[in-house]
């Protein structure tokens, strides 16, 4: 009876592919640690452009501010938001009201929203849609 040769008799340095779930836990648990371990950015990064001081709870606009100079009023009752997005949380316990002068900060760019503040410091955003220019 002739002996049959294998794979591993004939190349002993090949290795077969590691099969189920295991090697696949392992290669993606790897992948995480190597993605956990670049720096991140935060969005609570300080506001650089313009200097712009936050409250504590507004998240800076990601690419910055742009500058705006014209007085505007809000066109009906709205409420503060933490960030430019629509699905922002709100800022607890502020709404302005229908016809309120507010004092506009800043308008971050890329974004339908302003920047609203108090004694110079940006206290939340509120969509430009939810505001009407002085008169």
């Amino acid at each position: 009876m002739a002996a049959v040769e294998t794979t591993k008799t004939k190349y002993p340095f090949v290795q077969t592919p590691l099969r189920g779930w295991m090697p696949s836990i392992v290669g993606i648990m790897m992948v995480m640690g190597a993605l956990l371990s670049v720096p991140v950015l935060t969005l609570a990064q300080p506001a650089r452009t313009n200097e712009i001081r936050l409250a504590e709870d507004v998240v800076p606009a990601p690419d910055g501010y742009e500058t705006v100079t014209a007085k505007y009023v809000t066109a009906r009752q709205t409420d503060l938001y933490i960030s430019p997005f629509l699905w922002a949380g709100k800022v607890f316990g502020v709404q302005l009201k229908a016809g309120q002068q507010v004092e506009v900060l800043a308008k971050p760019k890329g974004y339908d929203w302003l920047l609203v503040g108090k004694d110079g410091a940006g206290i939340g955003y509120v969509p430009i849609s939810v505001l009407s220019q002085a008169r």
